[in-house]
């Protein structure tokens, strides 16, 4: 959807609004950097003894795009409207959401997660930052469900955080 349409589209009422970041960005020292070399060397010697090449260009790929994530995260603004929820310039219906789930741990983990419809939209968290989440839930409750099962991050986001990636 063009940015003109976004912005012009009227979505009801805003009900809440915050600046989060992109993604987390962790303070790695110099041992992490040598564990990470020292990791990334013994799999891809790993590869090459078993004459996995294959393996070897995946590690190559993965470590390539580590290297392009290296880079400043950006403020997006995530605003919840009577229509549904809007992160950065991506407008979501409440319609296309299946339900949502927020983890809250702090000061780590204040998060808010959607679980979509659709199968080809990633989940991602949005940092509650500094808002009261049951103020937020309250107001999500009246649009869409809330799986009460979700007691954990998921474990991708654990590993992210573990690993500092």
């Amino acid at each position: 959807m063009p940015q003109e349409e976004n912005k012009n589209k009227d979505y009801g009422n805003k009900l809440l609004s915050w600046k989060f970041p992109e993604f987390n960005q962790y303070q790695r020292n110099k041992t992490w950097y040598m564990a990470a070399g020292f990791i990334i060397t013994l799999l891809i010697i790993y590869a090459l003894w078993t004459k996995n090449i294959l393996f070897v260009l995946v590690i190559i790929m993965l470590v390539l795009v580590m290297i392009m994530m290296q880079r400043e995260s950006r403020e997006l603004l995530f605003t919840l409207f009577e229509d549904g929820i809007m992160i950065g310039e991506q407008f979501f219906e409440y319609k296309n959401i299946e339900s949502f789930f927020i983890i809250y741990e702090p000061p780590e983990i204040k998060s808010l997660f959607f679980e979509y419809k659709s199968v080809f939209h990633p989940r991602a968290p949005i940092n509650l930052m500094n808002q009261n989440p049951v103020k937020v839930r309250e107001i999500l409750l009246q649009y869409i469900p809330e799986d009460i099962e979700r007691e954990n991050e998921p474990l991708s986001d654990q590993i992210a955080r573990m690993f500092k990636l």
